[in-house]
């Protein structure tokens, strides 16, 4: 008798402990199913031919469409805890409209259909802790969306087409658990708020993020906003005050390790020198536009050794003879010094350094006041022919040739040597081997008029001329 009233009381204690337990879980621990849930295959149950629900306790589970809910009993409408949407068939979702009829809502799950928008803020509804938006077109999010559900703890919004949040998001201060994976994040777009440390548990899968835009795809989330915050603090320095500093890229090497690719762009800012500083791994530099005439830092300042494409247009560049035999004119690829104020080039030194630089995509040099005198002219010209794929604007390239009081305007790629390299005594009226074609000319003229004359001497009177009889 003792025996059977111990297995009683074990057998009681362990039904309170597992509903309590039950109770515990499903008041204070809602956690946001990982699947598709009970939506998995919802298109083969026969409610969603005409979208329609299926209520289970209170549990409402529709399929295509809400249909059939109104007529349902509105008391047993009103004690609806969980509200399941698989399929939803429009683009847009009204929570105003659709979920004062669940006053005690706990539990909101859209997974699957056409839903692309959500117009209106949630209504205000205490018991709402739980809402998982997922496997949507769903692409924006408002930042008030959802301010008025004060008891909201977890936000499921895997597997939309989102690409950004503004921040910050209205949530009470309750909130515990935001799902983010799987949609198409934009990482040129800002996406530091998921850096803040409040947001660091409330972010439950926020290691699993991915970008999706063109610049960084496939490149994990959490690395892109590292680096954009080192970067930014790099570009705080007072060298690079009012410039712009932007990730161009992020490589990955063969042992999987990523690298961010920087670029400055320090144009129209007035500058008469290149800024001391540029952040690592910085490899695009853009100066247009300014009053920059010195270029020592590219050959001696190691922060530009790994700067590839320099853009120097509309400066004040006078020529590029320190840069002869240094390393950056051997390892660059992009080089633009359109309108400044060259007139020559180290010819040999230039045609060195491109012969062995293998990275060399774009060199420009139009708009510069290039001085045609013969030797240079010439060597310029076959530069220019033998490197025509690297140098691109080379057809646009003009020298000022000076003949006399007169200068002319001539494209280097057509100058001929007869036009620029002419003796210097070349310019007077009358040369030496003029007047001796002139005296020649003079002399075969009278030898022909003597020959006439001669030749109508014998016809008339019968005798040979005198030069004649003297040889006979």
């Amino acid at each position: 008798m003792v025996k059977n009233y111990y297995q009683i009381i074990i057998i009681g204690v362990t039904l309170f402990s597992i509903f309590f337990t039950s109770y515990s879980v499903a008041e204070f621990d809602i956690h946001i199913p990982v699947d598709h849930g009970t939506c998995e295959n919802w298109t083969t149950m026969p409610e969603a031919d005409v979208g329609n629900c299926t209520k289970n306790g209170r549990v409402l589970h529709c399929f295509g469409g809400m249909a059939n809910v109104h007529v349902m009993n509105p008391s047993k409408v009103k004690k609806i805890e969980e509200l399941i949407l698989c399929g939803w068939p429009n683009e847009t979702f009204d929570p105003q409209l659709i979920l004062p009829q669940f006053p005690k809502i706990r539990y909101l799950k859209i997974e699957h259909g056409q839903l692309t928008y959500i117009p209106k803020a949630f209504p205000e509804l205490h018991h709402l802790k739980s809402i998982n938006i997922s496997w949507t077109n769903l692409s924006n999010i408002q930042q008030n969306l959802f301010k008025k559900l004060h008891n909201l703890k977890e936000l499921d919004l895997r597997w939309n087409h989102l690409d950004f949040i503004e921040y910050p998001l209205t949530i009470p201060e309750t909130f515990q658990h935001l799902y983010l994976d799987g949609n198409p994040w934009n990482c040129t777009k800002n996406l530091e708020w998921i850096l803040n440390p409040i947001n660091k548990d409330r972010i439950v899968d926020r290691e699993l993020l991915f970008c999706a835009d063109k610049l960084y795809r496939s490149r994990h989330l959490m690395t892109v906003l590292h680096y954009q915050v080192v970067l930014r603090t790099m570009c705080n320095s007072v060298e690079l005050k009012n410039c712009t500093c932007t990730m161009h890229y992020i490589t990955k090497s063969e042992n999987e390790r990523l690298t961010p690719i920087y670029a400055v762009n320090c144009s129209n800012l007035n500058l008469t020198r290149f800024p001391s500083f540029v952040p690592q791994n910085t490899t695009i530099f853009y100066a247009n536009n300014n009053k920059i005439s010195d270029l020592r830092p590219l050959r001696n300042n190691p922060n530009y050794r790994t700067v590839v494409d320099i853009y120097l247009d509309n400066n004040r560049v006078p020529n590029i003879d320190v840069l002869e035999a240094g390393y950056w004119l051997r390892h660059f690829r992009v080089f633009s010094l359109r309108g400044n104020r060259l007139t020559k080039l180290p010819i040999y030194a230039l045609d060195n350094a491109l012969e062995f630089n293998s990275n060399a995509v774009s060199l420009y040099l139009s708009r510069n006041a290039w001085r045609c005198d013969c030797k240079f002219a010439m060597r310029f010209h076959e530069l220019l022919l033998k490197y025509l794929e690297i140098i691109v604007d080379s057809a646009n390239i003009t020298c000022k040739y000076f003949d006399g009081d007169r200068s002319y305007t001539l494209n280097v790629l057509n100058i001929e040597r007869s036009t620029v390299c002419k003796l210097p005594n070349e310019n007077s009226k009358i040369q030496p081997i003029d007047l001796v074609n002139c005296t020649l000319a003079f002399l075969i003229l009278f030898v022909f008029t003597k020959l006439g004359y001669d030749y109508y001497h014998y016809r008339k009177s019968g005798r040979l001329p005198w030069i004649v009889t003297k040889i006979l």
